[in-house]
């Protein structure tokens, strides 16, 4: 696919948005691609993941891979709030689908878990 990172990115991204099936297919060539241009198109890179988390909802392969990448989202902007307020309505829609049963309810442990003495 020729051109710079972005235009490539936003092409996948829109392949995506149409069919979410397309992402699992894309996904190793957007992350890096979103990693590439998150500087200076981070809306571009935000966008991409969310496309991700979007088609995992529409087909999760396993019962915490919403969460886990709900969850690496939150990590990856925890300290800008102005994306976690972008997130925020993806996590009510997840917490939403998990209470009426259409998405596994999971608890995906993210923090270092070492033994206490």
């Amino acid at each position: 696919m020729p051109g710079d990172p972005a235009s490539r990115l936003a092409a996948l991204i829109d392949r995506c948005e149409r069919s979410a099936s397309a992402a699992s297919k894309l996904r190793a060539e957007g992350d890096a691609l979103a990693d590439a241009v998150e500087g200076a198109n981070a809306d571009l890179a935000v966008r991409w993941r969310l496309a991700v988390v979007r088609a995992l909802i529409a087909a999760p392969p396993d019962g915490d891979a919403v969460r886990e990448a709900y969850g690496e989202l939150v990590d990856r902007y925890r300290g800008d709030p102005a994306r976690l307020a972008e997130l925020r309505p993806l996590g009510e829609e997840i917490r939403r689908l998990e209470a009426d049963g259409t998405l596994p309810s999971a608890l995906v442990a993210r923090s270092d878990r070492r033994p206490r003495r």
